[in-house]
């Protein structure tokens, strides 16, 4: 298990009681985790977990997974947990994330936690840890810091549903 742990500040309650639908049908649109095989595991309010297997297309020339791929799931985790505490009519845009890498990213899967830090008018602050599965064990590899913003609908291309 991942040694980070998210203080929770306040208790959040989703102001959407959809909140978890909403972020399973848009997860199903994210081109990058489907083609991937991404799998969202983990739905609570303020938080995310999604698992991303190790393949051919994730890996680096060294053969760990690419910093690109855990930037990405780490991205994902901390952005569906902002969509937790957003209302019924809104999602959110990256704004700026920071991603420290730990250690090698060398293992059969990674494992990203996204959690929110505080929810505001017009950003959300989250987080995400993320740990590859190397026989057997989580070992910690990345920990982003995710900015985002609150908009309104915001669609394009063919899965605007």
């Amino acid at each position: 298990m991942a040694t980070f742990e998210t203080v929770r500040r306040k208790p959040l309650v989703p102001p959407d009681e959809n909140f978890e639908e909403k972020i399973r049908k848009s997860f199903l649109h994210q081109g990058v985790m489907t083609a991937l095989k991404g799998e969202l595991v983990d739905v609570q309010p303020g938080y995310v977990e999604i698992h991303l297997p190790f393949s051919e297309a994730t890996r680096q020339q060294h053969g760990f997974f690419h910093g690109g791929m855990v930037a990405t799931v780490a991205d994902s985790a901390s952005g569906y947990a902002a969509y937790t505490v957003l209302e019924e009519d809104e999602e959110c845009l990256s704004a700026e994330f920071k991603i420290n890498f730990l250690s090698p990213a060398r293992g059969s899967k990674l494992i990203a936690r996204g959690s929110v830090i505080k929810a505001g008018r017009q950003l959300v602050i989250t987080e995400a840890s993320v740990s590859v599965v190397r026989d057997g064990q989580e070992i910690d590899c990345a920990l982003m810091l995710h900015t985002l913003a609150r908009a309104k609908y915001v669609k394009s291309g063919p899965h605007t549903d």
